[in-house]
């Protein structure tokens, strides 16, 4: 395999040399040192041309030399023609480079993010990680054996996975302590945990951000090789990227790692990659999705969900909710106590014996926790498992069931559905299949 290196004899890309060096000799990799010739060079006369090919392999040679003190590794050097941004992304395409390696000094800050930078352009088509340097002290120290720390800007997205992993690839080599971080917006975290509407946009929530660390640690619960691991959440108002770097800052980071989507033209305005790239003041590492579909962690069923409306079908669900708990886990036990105008129905349909006036939902809950409880098949202490029940109110149960997944990190869904199709469904709908369009955890449907 093989590392790239853009090199255009700037003190910035002699620092990206550095680390891709050492990089190199580490990793047991070949390095190549590539200057790519503009076309305007291209154009001058015959005489010009050669006399300029021969000053830059001089200083390539030069630079070789002096990167001998840095690496073992063998180190080959290429001129090409072209842009550079994309002579360099075919090139390592040629060479199947696991990495490409430039330095740049960055742009600060900025109203807008910048869309011509070389850097840039390089890393929002690449196929491959594209290291952009900013300072080559930390990395080479790291390399060399000593701690580094990196901050990983984490979502749901399969590029942010490919990160992950990408950085816990360079964990095996050397000590990382990686900061975790997901940028939030209050709006949705509270929408997503089905928390109270009422919040203000610029202050931090301190349950919010113990639900995300809590989620972020049960995601991504270690990662392979040696280093320390944290887990953070930050307000955002306004730009995702912003607050990330200010997150970095603030945890003392050597590098910043962000997945890509590969956005182009103007929607690279909205990319998180493309902006952290432009105003980061320390080295920056974007990774494209690695066609790797797997999660870091095994999935595992030691939280379930599970719902029923006390109908013969809502009840069977609950066998099975026990059924795929690992031992030692837990099963949530719930039911939806509707707040429209169905709620009297229902209660009256469920539980007769219930005083049905304004002042009694306490009294209506205690009985719908004691039918749940009721239900709890035998045995169950036995495995280990521990039975919690929760009535939830709300005018839509299948986002009730979903928010309520959320809040207590729940692995697995089981409900029933009753199968209604045609008018009954139209009707009536059906909250299993909403549940499934709404939640973003496994389900697992009982079907009649």
């Amino acid at each position: 395999m093989a590392i790239i290196c853009g090199i255009d004899f700037s003190t910035w890309s002699s620092s990206a040399s550095v680390v891709a060096a050492t990089l190199a000799g580490r990793l047991d990799d070949e390095l190549f040192l590539v200057h790519v010739l503009e076309p305007q060079v291209e154009q001058m006369d015959a005489t010009a041309f050669e006399r300029v090919q021969t000053l830059i392999r001089e200083r390539l040679n030069a630079e070789v030399g002096r990167l001998k003190e840095y690496t073992k590794a063998r180190i080959e050097t290429v001129v090409l023609p072209g842009e550079v941004a994309d002579s360099m992304r075919d090139y390592a395409l040629k060479r199947k480079a696991k990495l490409i390696v430039v330095g740049s000094a960055g742009h600060g800050a900025g109203a807008l993010v910048k869309l011509g930078g070389t850097s840039e352009r390089l890393a929002s088509g690449s196929d491959i990680p594209v290291l952009v340097v900013r300072e080559s002290d930390s990395m080479t120290a790291w390399a060399k054996g000593q701690g580094l720390r990196v901050i990983v800007g984490t979502d749901d997205s399969e590029a942010s996975m490919s990160a992950l992993r990408w950085v816990e690839a360079l964990r095996r080599l050397a000590p990382i302590d990686v900061v975790l971080g997901r940028v939030y917006y209050q709006d949705e975290a509270h929408r997503q945990y089905g928390l109270s509407r009422r919040f203000s946009y610029t202050d931090a929530d301190p349950r919010v951000e113990a639900l995300i660390e809590r989620d972020l640690k049960a995601h991504v619960p270690a990662l392979d090789g040696k280093g320390e691991l944290f887990y953070r959440a930050k307000l955002a108002v306004g730009r995702v990227a912003d607050h990330l770097l200010e997150l970095a800052e603030a945890e003392r980071c050597q590098l910043v790692v962000v997945g890509t989507h590969g956005r182009k033209g103007l929607a690279r305005m909205w990319s998180v990659s493309a902006a952290a790239l432009h105003l980061s003041r320390m080295s920056v590492a974007i990774v494209p999705p690695d066609g790797n579909p797997t999660r870091l962690s095994q999935p595992r069923a030691r939280r379930v969900l599970v719902t029923t409306d006390f109908s013969t079908l809502g009840n069977a669900a609950v066998p099975w909710a026990y059924a795929l708990t690992e031992p030692g886990g837990e099963v949530y036990l719930t039911h939806v106590t509707l707040t429209t105008g169905l709620a009297g129905e229902l209660a009256e349909r469920y539980l007769p014996s219930a005083e049905l006036i304004p002042q009694a939902p306490a009294k209506v809950e205690l009985e719908v926790a004691a039918r749940l409880r009721a239900l709890t098949p035998a045995a169950m202490a036995e495995k280990g498992i521990v039975t919690r029940t929760e009535v939830l109110r709300s005018p839509n149960a299948a986002q009730a069931i979903a928010d309520a997944a959320e809040r207590v990190a729940a692995d697995l869904i089981v409900i029933s559905s009753h199968g209604r199709t045609g008018l009954m469904r139209t009707v009536f709908g059906s909250v299993a299949e909403e549940v499934l369009k709404t939640s973003r955890k496994p389900v697992f449907v009982v079907r009649g």
